[in-house]
């Protein structure tokens, strides 16, 4: 279901945006750079937590079947 069909982690992806968005908001070059490293430890955690639960929700699945 929407928003999980249109892309992977919404959730990740609308908190970077609204990071980004404050950072323009309020003209904050720091905020700019905040943002950034908020986008790159999400997608360190997704590399662990994609596979995690990808598992999870196959297993469970499986388990309905």
């Amino acid at each position: 279901g929407f928003p999980f069909n249109v892309m992977r982690d919404p959730m990740y992806n609308g908190s970077t945006l609204c990071f980004l968005g404050s950072a323009l908001w309020y003209r904050s070059p720091a905020g700019l750079v905040l943002s950034s490293l908020v986008y790159i430890v999400y997608s360190i955690a997704l590399t662990y937590e994609g596979p995690f639960t990808d598992m999870i929700y196959s297993k469970r699945a499986a388990k309905s079947e």
